[in-house]
């Protein structure tokens, strides 16, 4: 219970109380109006009958009342568990059963009549929003009326006794092809990765830096914590839309923009129409998918900002890797290990390769998860006993220690007629055609071959290309094994909420 954060805000009310924290649509909340709501939310927690077991799940999209929240919970020592609000219901019942949830934290857009009595079921309700408060039950609270729950002296919150093993927060994996699993972590561990971040790219108090990542997503947590830690200005953004994000970068000077690789390719060309000003980006910073280097340097040639790859996942809380504004986009890196992190690059027997082979990456270190919540097997599976952690990603390293993303994921590997071929190097050669926006390559099951190659793409806007045109493209540009077996055109690939392809779907959708 280190409340790394809730100091960090607190000394920049001190030193600079009226600098923007959080800026959320129309409204800025100064670094001495967020500290005051986190410590009113804070207070009032303490008001609710909490059990030692007791956890505040958070159901709210980019929003200031989600940073409060989050943040309260963590500074009384309660655990908090962000909730994926793109998850189907079903799942999010689960979520909440297996986390034990009895606090949430819910914005009206998810309250409906038909979702009401899941909400209905928690004991303690607090609801962002004008919806229909009386829907929940008792011990329902509006947001606002719950911050005044918090008494004359709100700063004098006390600690909340939770039952040992019960870790700071919980970050529930995508589940795209399971059910979520929970990744166990502490507080410790996101400032420590939080340190390393700004280390590597000199995050500043001036900085102000776009959000519109999920907050519950590793990724977007991460951005936050960052920019709260280094004394800058959150800008938080509800939607991925580019035309939106164009606007804020315009509107608001951004500094820096978080983003997943595929909205940096609907932002160029969206960008290219003009009417946009991104002279105040210092850089872009790009993660959750492999950037290919044709659109790094398509951001850089059409929009004149660097866009700095970086690596990590939900179990490392989250970054492992990225590259620095001092040296620039390596192309094809994802950059230097962090200074408090180890990696070792593996075959399939778990023994290291040779310098620069490719293999399974694993790390080790103080961010790495303490494992998966209710789910010993699976965390045995993850992390051996000296406490490397498989990834399941193939990579390599260089001569100067940078770390590369091969190959893909080690699950997405397509074996066609006993050949390994790796998506990302299919996909990385499809985007450099003129004619193709958006890519994603996956195996689908063939009785002959084990498995055939399905490149699953999308136009550019006005663009006319057959499917043996971009054959003729793939045949001319790649190895004669790797061309795919099938084109198939759509009109967008599906998405996780951070931005993600979920490949899952592309080979299931019977194309």
């Amino acid at each position: 219970m280190s409340q790394f954060l809730y100091r960090h805000i607190l000394d920049a009310s001190k030193k600079n109380p009226d600098h923007p924290a959080v800026i959320d649509g129309d409204t800025c909340l100064s670094y001495r109006e967020l500290l005051e709501n986190i410590e009113h939310f804070a207070s009032a927690l303490n008001r609710l009958n909490l059990q030692p077991n007791s956890k505040i799940g958070i159901l709210c999209v980019n929003q200031k009342e989600y940073l409060v929240a989050y943040i309260a919970a963590l500074t009384i020592g309660l655990p908090a568990i962000p909730m994926n609000c793109m998850l189907a219901p079903e799942t999010l019942g689960y979520i909440a059963k297996d986390a034990g949830i009895d606090v949430i934290l819910l914005d009206s857009v998810f309250l409906k009549p038909e979702t009401a009595p899941f909400f209905k079921t928690f004991p303690h309700k607090i609801l962002v929003g004008d919806g229909d408060i009386e829907s929940l039950g008792t011990g329902a609270f509006r947001f606002d009326t719950f911050l005044e729950q918090a008494g004359s002296n709100p700063a004098d919150f006390q600690m909340h006794q939770r039952a040992e093993g019960i870790p700071d927060t919980i970050l529930y994996t995508s589940g795209t092809t399971a059910l979520p699993k929970g990744v166990m972590l502490n507080e410790t561990q996101f400032e420590s990765n939080a340190d390393q971040v700004i280390g590597q790219l000199d995050f500043k108090a001036s900085d102000r830096v776009i959000v519109a990542l999920p907050l519950f997503h590793s990724f977007g947590n991460m951005m936050a914590w960052v920019v709260l830690k280094a004394g800058g200005t959150l800008i938080l953004v509800r939607q991925f839309a580019p035309k939106t994000l164009l606007a804020k970068v315009s509107e608001c000077k951004a500094t820096i923009l978080p983003l997943a690789p595929t909205l940096y390719s609907f932002m160029v060309e969206l960008y290219g129409r003009g009417g946009w000003d991104v002279s105040s980006l210092r850089f872009c910073i790009s993660g959750g998918a492999a950037l290919p280097t044709s659109l790094l340097d398509r951001v850089k040639q059409v929009m004149g900002v660097s866009v700095l790859e970086g690596y990590g996942l939900t179990e490392t809380s989250p970054v492992i890797a990225v590259n620095t504004p001092a040296d620039g986009s390596i192309p094809g890196s994802v950059g230097p290990i962090l200074p408090n992190l180890q990696i070792k690059i593996t075959d399939d027997t778990g023994k290291p390769v040779a310098q620069g082979g490719v293999g399974e990456i694993q790390v080790k270190g103080e961010t790495v998860m303490k494992g998966y919540w209710n789910h010993p097997k699976e965390t045995a599976e993850t992390i051996d006993p000296d406490g490397w952690l498989k990834t399941g990603d193939l990579g390599h390293q260089d001569e100067k220690g940078r770390l590369y993303i091969s190959a893909g994921r080690k699950k997405d590997l397509i074996i066609r007629a006993g050949e390994n071929i790796s998506p990302l190097a299919i996909e990385n050669t499809l985007l450099n055609h003129p004619g193709l926006l958006e890519v994603a390559v996956v195996g689908v099951a063939d009785e002959r071959a084990g498995e055939r190659v399905k490149a699953c793409v999308v136009k550019k806007p006005d663009a006319e290309i057959s499917e043996s045109e971009i054959k003729a493209f793939c045949r001319e540009h790649l190895s004669a094994f790797m061309v795919p077996d099938r084109i198939c055109f759509y009109e967008e690939l599906p998405k996780n909420a951070a931005g993600k392809i979920v490949k899952s779907q592309l080979r299931e959708d019977g194309k």
